[in-house]
């Protein structure tokens, strides 16, 4: 793993902090209005089940960067300042990956729950967002 300097990483996990909370909030609002008003079906279950993968992996992306940040915090006591990070470096990493693809998935699927064109339609634009988030990993 690359050694990176502590304000590097504190500025990464506020930034993770930022993004996730957010996205946590915007999926489960999608959950509970795909569980309160879509069609039962394959399609809604899946988009469902999706939507709550996103807001869960988020929020444990959310949580491991909150800890970074008091481990990293300068007023740390020392107890929690010799903490190792790298676990939940390794955490909020996946976590936020893992949620950022399921999120693109749960739009992909929540088209056809409407109808085959719309769901084409999100299934592209899921796809090209696949795309385009492997691509800023390499």
């Amino acid at each position: 793993m690359v050694q990176l300097a502590p304000d590097y990483m504190l500025f990464l996990a506020d930034t993770v902090i930022a993004i996730s909370s957010f996205l946590a909030g915007f999926s489960a609002t999608i959950f509970i209005t795909l569980l309160t008003l879509a069609k039962p079906g394959t399609f809604a279950r899946i988009a469902i089940g999706a939507s709550a993968f996103v807001a869960v992996a988020f929020i444990i992306a959310l949580n491991s960067a909150v800890t970074i940040t008091f481990t990293l915090h300068p007023s740390a006591p020392a107890a929690v300042a010799d903490s190792p990070i790298d676990r939940l470096r390794i955490t909020a990493t996946i976590a936020f990956l893992l949620g950022n693809m399921a999120l693109l998935s749960a739009i992909g699927i929540a088209g056809w729950i409407r109808s085959r064109p719309l769901g084409i339609f999100t299934s592209v634009l899921a796809a090209i967002g696949v795309l385009f988030v492997l691509g800023l990993l390499t």
